[in-house]
């Protein structure tokens, strides 16, 4: 319905950044075991020291992530990369030094020179593994296949000079170009088109990428092509003009020496996304332990206090990309005026009327919410005030619906709040909290309430997360803002 929001040319650069740190920390590991066995030592040592390996072995991955050799976007030519590998390697068996000597229990390495053996097998396995990656990557490219296949707007002296770079060898395909003037003929070997949707609907492919080169376009259609490429999930990149039509999080790279930005919808992506799912894996299991019996208490308060309906709610929200996903809450609306496509009253104004509150309809399409909800039981106001009615949303951020942290879930009608800003509330999942339950909840009015959710989108981080968690406990505790 609304598209997705994760650009496939951007998935295809996680499974193949993925597969390099897989290869990576195997030629690590392989290259401490022939080490210890061209030194005539038992293969990593005793149990204790395989146990102190493995467990080292992602703070490696850390070192050569932060040392740029995973960043996609950057193209490191074959010395720079090679000295980046030799010097990651060398702080990896360092740090195998390190808990070596710290550790006087248990042995990693009791030759001295099985360090510099490792290092060297290290940076040797790990160029030969890349080396290999691209070798395979490009036969696929010269067989068609795993190409990013690319939508050229223009066909000005910038778009030749890039077209000369985007081949099939260096795993792009034009596939298409846009030119009103030139509509109909051929320019770099694809056929021109009049519009970009004329484009996009002409190809059985699926599109990875448009990139316009046009700089005569004006404000409002860069920004319409960026709004239509985000719909459809595919990436967009531009040539930088003086109107610089861009997203908070967009970053700069070149081309053919000629830059070009890239529009981010978000700041969290790659590995930062695999990170804060890490989080919320770890955060929703421990929180689902700890509070188990805190979840017993309060379904069978809700039982006992209204037995009629069920214990659990189950919300149809807007979900990352604008899938529709269920939200759980414990239930604090009585369930005679619970409202949904099975319910007698299925949305919150027919239950405001048949309750003889019309009155509350105009406040409730302006908030999503009113004071004093007169469908919200005894029980269920104390379960509101305290946050308590949202406690199983933690089996939500287990199953991947939801993250701890992130935008508002919302309803679809309430999507058109969003205005221009729709694409970067729906590139994040939705959070059980966020800066919107931080700052006052239902005491902040629904416009700012957007500019908060797309704020958290376009600026996140792990130290905003983190900074939301915290605070969260003290709203929380204090009960503020919540009704």
């Amino acid at each position: 319905m609304f598209g997705s929001v994760a650009p496939r040319r951007a998935q295809k650069a996680f499974w193949i950044t993925l597969s390099t740190v897989v290869l990576d920390l195997a030629c690590l590991l392989a290259a401490v075991a022939v080490a210890d066995l061209a030194l005539h030592q038992p293969l990593f040592g005793p149990p204790p020291a395989l146990a102190v390996i493995t467990a080292t072995s992602p703070f490696w991955i850390l070192i050569f992530a932060t040392s740029g050799l995973y960043s996609p976007n950057r193209r490191l030519g074959r010395l720079s990369e090679v000295a980046r590998i030799a010097v990651a390697v060398t702080m990896s068996m360092t740090s195998l030094i390190v808990v070596d000597y710290l550790r006087g229990d248990v042995v990693l390495f009791a030759d001295r020179s099985a360090p510099l053996v490792a290092v060297g097998l290290g940076v040797a396995g790990i160029v030969t593994s890349r080396l290999l990656i691209r070798r395979v990557l490009l036969q696929l490219h010269l067989r068609g296949r795993a190409l990013t296949n690319v939508v050229v707007i223009g066909t000005g002296p910038v778009a030749e000079r890039l077209a000369m770079e985007l081949r099939p060898s260096q795993g792009v395909h034009v596939v298409a170009t846009v030119s009103p003037a030139d509509a109909g003929t051929i320019f770099a070997g694809s056929p021109v088109y009049s519009t970009l949707d004329q484009a996009l609907n002409s190809h059985r492919l699926d599109i990875d990428e448009v990139l316009q080169t046009d700089a005569t376009l004006g404000r409002v259609e860069s920004a319409r092509l960026m709004s239509l490429a985000n719909e459809r999930g595919i990436s967009y990149r531009f040539v930088p003009d003086l109107y610089g039509v861009f997203a908070a999080s967009s970053t700069m790279g070149t081309v053919a020496g000629v830059p070009v930005m890239e529009v981010r919808l978000t700041s969290l992506d790659g590995w930062a996304t695999l990170g804060k799912r890490i989080v919320d894996v770890v955060g929703s299991i421990v929180g689902l332990i700890v509070l188990s019996p805190l979840f017993l208490l309060v379904a069978t308060l809700v039982k006992v206090h209204d037995p009629a309906g069920p214990v659990l709610y189950r919300q149809q929200r807007l979900g990352k990309g604008g899938r529709m996903i269920g939200v759980y809450k414990f239930r604090s609306m009585l369930w005679e005026f619970s409202t949904g496509a099975d319910r007698p009253y299925k949305t919150a104004e027919e239950a405001f009327v048949a309750m003889g509150r019309g009155d509350l309809v105009e406040e409730f399409a302006i908030n999503q919410k009113v004071d004093d909800d007169p469908r919200v039981s005894p029980l269920g106001a104390m379960l509101r005030r305290t946050s308590l009615d949202e406690l199983p949303q933690l089996l939500n951020s287990l199953l991947g619906h939801l993250s701890l942290v992130g935008p508002r879930p919302i309803t679809p009608v309430e999507l058109e709040r969003y205005g221009n800003h729709q694409h970067s509330f729906l590139a994040l999942k939705p959070g059980i909290t966020g800066l919107w339950q931080v700052s006052g909840r239902s005491d902040v009015g629904y416009d700012q309430r957007v500019k908060l959710d797309v704020y958290y989108a376009e600026n996140w981080s792990a130290g905003l997360d983190l900074s939301i968690l915290a605070r969260t406990v003290k709203t929380v505790v204090g009960g503020r803002g919540a009704y």
